[in-house]
């Protein structure tokens, strides 16, 4: 065969196969990647709901201090936090009294009546760690501060009647890690 039949004749199969395997390797390291970062921003996603809730919070604070009302305070602890925004987030589907399983897609926030819990469910997951039995349930609650009379009593929880309510605070029922 001459220099220029060679050539002409192209690929081999062996280099074709090559090809094909090195152009797998890319799409799959290239997905891989695109999953991970979709996982970032939905983790980033409820983390900027979160702190829309708390601002909403510390207004809703504010605003009954300004007016005198301490008793208030105390009944925000019942009320879900979504109610607070001038506008909810397209991804919170509403208040239910206990949802049966299935009825809340993944990526989306909702208020438990019964618990008083607002709950975000995961879609990505696969670098999400909840406790046993939540999978990929995030759930959090207002909890009351006080100021106590004891110095060494904890400043989250109720000591005596003595006890002043300092605030509220939105907090995880349970310890979750997402990466």
């Amino acid at each position: 065969m001459t220099m220029r039949g060679r050539l002409q004749r192209g690929f081999t199969l062996i280099e074709l196969a090559v090809v094909a395997v090195i152009v797998g390797l890319l799409a799959t390291a290239l997905l891989n990647r695109i999953v991970f970062y979709q996982e970032q921003a939905e983790k980033t996603a409820m983390e900027q709901t979160l702190g829309t809730v708390r601002s909403a919070l510390h207004l809703q604070i504010s605003d009954l201090l300004v007016h005198g009302n301490m008793a208030g305070i105390n009944r925000l602890v019942d009320q879900d936090p979504m109610s607070w925004l001038a506008e909810k987030p397209t991804n919170f589907v509403g208040e239910f009294y206990t949802p049966q399983p299935g009825i809340v897609a993944a990526g989306n926030w909702y208020f438990e009546m019964r618990t008083k819990n607002l709950i975000y469910l995961a879609n990505n997951t696969e670098h999400l760690h909840t406790a046993p039995g939540e999978s990929n349930r995030l759930r959090f609650k207002l909890q009351l501060v006080y100021n106590t009379s004891d110095a060494n009593a904890p400043k989250n929880a109720a000591s005596s009647n003595d006890d002043v309510v300092a605030g509220v605070i939105l907090v995880p029922v349970m310890p979750y890690k997402w990466f």
